[in-house]
């Protein structure tokens, strides 16, 4: 915890203690785990800050620690305390900047209510300040009457250490990052050292067309390879598929035996390239389409916290507290954090299954996986068929392309442990050099959610190079088993 933010959070608590539930003795009150005060705090925290012509806003891992802690049962904010947070809050934006709880969002917004509330802020504090007495007079009553006077350190709260914030803290600077992702309201932002913007759009198809072109293109030329090394194989009669009775050597045997050989190593080539291809394409659909998984990193990266920090600001905005504070009864309808969190993650996973008609917040990563998964499989129809059947196919021609059927499965061998080298090399690169950390990503949510759906990825990639190897290693003893027995 850092010291000035601490001393922060400690005069927002003194300052508290001076103010009084009298002066809004007929403070709004949500039915929920959030009163109407918490609501304007959460609100104000969630919003854009201008400082020195830029445009800032809070890390969600911080809004995530301030709203868990005005919806416990013993925190229950005043109006006069919520003032004093907000005014507090909009008039120490450079020491948030500073400290790095803040983070340059551009032209996001204009920063004008920030602005305004900053000096909104500023004034509240010169006329508290002449209003002393009545504070003091105001706090007796407020202490009466049961309310709570204690400290409330909002600083404090935000700035205590968690879990994500300790792994938020390898984010690198945006300014030191190779690359930058950073989620807008309708799209993803990539911005590559140098290079042109690539935006994403939620709606829109995420796997660019001429991806789909390349992957096509070699996919089809393996293909074709494999075809015609099939039509001179057959054309050559260099297949069999049955021992003959009659062993003498065939007209043309060398020629043939010569044209076995290059065609092999043709072939395992090929099917090595194929396989690298059919492997990544399981592993990438394992790690990024099962659903409990996604909604489980949903959970771990503190998204649905967040949106319900910003379910909660959008309720404020609609408000006319100027309007409710002259109603002594009135109160506003809102979730609970619980029935919220049923709700959003029922609607994620509708959007998962294809209901874009499900209501989820713009920041809800849902609709991105949905579009990437309708690209895989356009992909997979696309490229994966292909690469699977040039394996089979290529398989079967290095086993039936003559009566040494060990020859084919020593060659199948190779194949395979040759696309597990290179997926291993670049396992040990992820693992070791671990170069996604690299990336600078905000927010704070999508950053942790990526990061764990590539650590994710990386395990479940180096689980297939395994079992490749494995593979691999148990054709290279059917190889030996087969040449021992011909021999013995």
């Amino acid at each position: 915890m850092k010291k000035t933010w601490n001393h922060f959070g400690k005069r927002i608590g003194m300052l508290a203690v001076l103010c009084t539930a009298v002066m809004a003795p007929k403070m709004i009150t949500f039915a929920g785990e959030i009163n109407g005060n918490e609501a304007r705090v959460i609100s104000a925290a969630s919003g854009t800050f201008s400082y020195e012509g830029k445009t800032y806003r809070a890390g969600s891992a911080y809004i995530n620690s301030l709203t868990s802690y005005l919806s416990a049962d013993d925190v229950d904010l005043t109006a006069a305390q919520a003032d004093e947070a907000i005014s507090t809050m909009y008039g120490s934006i450079g020491e948030g900047v500073a400290q790095g709880y803040l983070y340059e969002v551009g032209n996001e917004g204009t920063g004008e209510e920030a602005s305004t509330q900053e000096k909104d802020g500023k004034e509240k504090k010169d006329k508290k300040s002449e209003d002393g007495e009545k504070k003091d007079k105001d706090e007796k009553e407020t202490d009466s009457d049961g309310q709570s006077s204690g400290d409330v350190e909002v600083w404090d709260t935000m700035a205590d250490p968690t879990e994500n914030k300790m792994k938020l803290k390898e984010r690198p600077e945006k300014e030191e990052a190779e690359v930058s992702v950073e989620m807008n309201k309708d799209s993803i932002v990539v911005q590559a050292d140098g290079k042109k913007p690539v935006q994403i759009s939620r709606d829109e198809q995420i796997i660019p067309v001429s991806f789909f072109k390349i992957a096509f293109v070699t996919a089809a030329i393996l293909f074709a390879v494999t075809i015609i090394c099939g039509i001179i194989l057959f054309a050559t009669k260099c297949m069999t598929f049955k021992k003959r009775k009659d062993r003498r050597a065939r007209p043309g045997h060398s020629k043939r035996r010569k044209i076995r050989h290059n065609v092999r190593n043709v072939l395992t080539v090929t099917t090595a390239i194929s396989l690298i291809a059919v492997f990544v394409l399981l592993g990438l659909y394992v790690n990024l389409f099962d659903k409990d998984a996604i909604m489980q990193n949903m959970q771990s990266s503190g998204y649905f916290r967040y949106a319900y920090s910003e379910y909660i600001s959008g309720l404020v905005k609609d408000f006319d507290f100027g309007k409710l504070a002259e109603e002594k009864t009135m109160q506003a309808d809102i979730q609970t954090y619980e029935d919220y969190l049923f709700t959003i993650k029922k609607n994620s996973l509708e959007v998962l299954d294809g209901n874009m008609n499900s209501v989820i917040p713009d920041s809800n990563v849902a609709p991105y996986i949905y579009n990437l998964k309708q690209g895989y499989m356009k992909l997979f129809r696309e490229t994966g068929i292909f690469m699977i059947a040039n394996v089979l196919l290529g398989i079967i021609l290095m086993i039936f392309m003559d009566l040494q059927r060990e020859r084919g499965i020593k060659h199948t061998a190779v194949a395979e442990l040759a696309a597990s080298g290179v997926l291993a090399v670049v396992m040990l690169v992820m693992v070791l050099q671990k170069p996604y950390l690299q990336l600078y990503i905000e927010p704070d949510y999508l950053y942790l959610f990526l990061m764990e759906c590539i650590k994710r990825c990386v395990a479940v990639m180096t689980s297939i190079t395994a079992f490749s190897v494995v593979l691999g290693m148990v054709l290279v003893g059917v190889y030996k088993t087969l040449v021992n027995n011909k021999t013995s």
